[in-house]
């Protein structure tokens, strides 16, 4: 033992023995089976979750933030509530043993309530306790992001969204999720033709009780473009902060913009500022990948813009065809621009599909606006390297040349089985018609809508069919749901959709319209419950 205590190299002998043994019963008491040592795939309900709403762009216009979560069981109980994020101070103080306020973790306890129990003097709104009803805040007078916590049941299937409603425009954008990486795909603002942009501004919002560290990549048709002010910016817990990135943004073409973090997770927002029409939000796309589907095209006149970001050392060779109400789409002429990039007269179809050619690291533009000829649709994008993909379409009235309104949608997941079968709709306003944009791209399709009140009161479910290969248009005065009955309408109401049984992926998004004014919003799945990783034996369990 004397040995032992004074020779190093014999305890750590004996310690790398006894690990052996404990692999070596390990193995020998294992079960036998086809796959050994794999546990099989389960699933589980989340029961925290985090959302952060950007502060409202326009402080005259009436904004609210709706959130729902849907019932599963009967005893589902939990908690959902909201508070407001601070700005971040122009120069941060430095971390030490006195950080002066709400630096530290206490601070962001008591901005953000991520202690555990919300502060009573912070609640904006009343806190939810019971899944299957609408919480909902005005939000008009807020000059700050509102982080949104959900709780046991209130957690699973959780979706918010902010709704901004003024005189000559109607935004809405869904609260974002702490991430380590967000993505943007859009026209650029140097455009002589087509979205021309007065400001572009990234707001960040750092809900959380670790300091976080960003930087904004962004991608024109020109290569990367940055700044001092775009690179390494800190956020301490519980901060948000506004960057504006108009002037590296001046692209001819498109641009694609990553939020990313070296420390911590932010909620990322982008507002795009228009030379013609109000300002929009614009969606999160989905990250670098071969294949993406955009859904939420918009029926009417105007431009559709399709943009393409390859982030990559390698340039992209993009295919891209649109899904429209007849099966097999239709063979237009048309033209197609992509910021000085190589592009070949387009077709539209899945057999004669348009081609683009974007350098590494760049963006390049595309214009839908043949192959779609005012039809709703939805875009499918295929390269042969990983890509980003987002469009923005314009709205134009008896003038062609008068852009009445711009709307974004981007790339998104699709409802589908076996886990992301359902959707929420956070808020349907009154005044503001709703209609669905859904595209099958592969089986046919079957949907219910069920309206829900403020209070929990269940309306009318609506069946909507989608063919096979095809977009359809459903709700608004064409046969879509209505409020329920006895229910207050200025108090608005949630959609619950649900994908029925034998229906393949559905690609969704929602269409809000107050006389001139649209907004598009991608919609999302909302899972109760999400798979657990796969488990395999492994040395790491022993051996971190």
């Amino acid at each position: 033992m004397r040995l032992i205590v004074e020779n190093r190299f014999a305890l750590f002998g004996l310690v790398a023995l006894a690990l052996a043994a404990l692999f070596g019963i390990a193995v020998a008491t294992r079960p036998v089976t086809a796959e050994l040592g794999i546990t099989q795939p389960g699933t589980a309900r989340p029961s925290h979750t985090l959302r952060v709403c950007p502060a409202p762009h326009d402080g005259d216009a009436d904004s609210s933030v709706a959130a729902f979560a849907p019932r599963v069981s009967r005893d589902d109980e939990g908690g959902l509530w909201a508070v407001p994020v601070p700005e971040a101070e122009e120069e941060p103080e430095e971390d030490g043993e006195d950080s002066g306020g709400r630096g530290g973790s206490d601070a962001q306890s008591t901005s953000t309530g991520t202690s555990g129990e919300p502060d009573p003097g912070l609640l904006l709104g009343e806190e939810l306790t019971e899944p299957g009803s609408v919480w909902a805040v005005d939000t008009s007078t807020a000059e700050e992001p509102t982080a949104i916590h959900g709780r046991g049941s209130l957690a699973s299937g959780l979706e918010s969204a902010q709704i901004t409603a003024s005189s000559d425009g109607l935004t809405e954008v869904r609260c974002a999720e702490p991430s380590v990486s967000t993505w943007f795909s859009l026209p650029g603002g140097g455009d002589s033709e087509g979205v021309r942009l007065d400001a572009l501004t990234v707001r960040l919002t750092n809900p959380e009780t670790s300091r976080a560290t960003v930087s904004l990549d962004i991608h024109t048709s020109s290569g990367p473009s940055f700044s001092i002010e775009s690179r390494g910016i800190s956020l301490l817990p519980g901060e948000s902060t506004a960057l504006d990135i108009t002037e590296l943004a001046q692209s001819i073409g498109g641009i694609g913009v990553q939020v990313r973090t070296s420390t911590g997770r932010v909620a990322a927002s982008l507002l795009a500022e228009h030379a013609e029409g109000p300002a929009d939000w614009v969606p999160p796309t989905a990250a670098p990948a071969r294949e993406h589907v955009i859904p939420g095209v918009p029926p009417g006149g105007g431009r559709r813009h399709l943009v393409v970001t390859a982030p990559g050392e390698e340039p992209a060779v993009v295919r891209v065809h649109v899904i429209g109400p007849e099966r097999d789409g239709a063979e237009q002429d048309g033209d197609s621009e992509g910021g000085g990039d190589d592009a070949s007269p387009p077709g539209g179809t899945a057999a004669d599909p348009l081609e683009l050619r974007v350098p590494p690291a760049a963006s390049a533009r595309i214009s839908l606006d043949s192959v779609l000829g005012g039809r709703a649709g939805a875009a499918v994008v295929e390269s042969d390297v990983p890509v980003v993909a987002g469009l923005a379409a314009e709205f134009t009235g008896d003038d062609p040349d008068e852009i009445l309104e711009t709307a974004y949608t981007a790339a998104v997941p699709p409802l589908s089985f076996p886990l992301d079968t359902t959707a929420v709709l956070p808020d349907s306003p009154e005044g503001a018609g709703t209609r669905l944009v859904l595209t099958a791209p592969g089986a046919d399709v079957r949907l219910m809508a069920t309206p829900i009140g403020a209070d929990g009161t269940q309306g009318d479910a609506v069946r909507a069919e989608v063919a096979a290969g095809t977009t359809t248009v459903f709700g608004g005065e064409d046969g879509g749901w209505t409020a329920p009955d006895g229910t207050d309408p200025a108090d608005g109401h949630a959609v619950r959709l649900d994908l029925l049984e034998g229906s393949g992926p559905l690609y969704v998004a929602r269409i809000l319209a107050d006389g001139d004014a649209r907004s598009v919003l991608p919609v999302r799945p909302a899972p109760v419950e999400v798979a657990l990783p796969v488990v395999r034996d492994t040395m790491v369990g022993v051996v971190p």
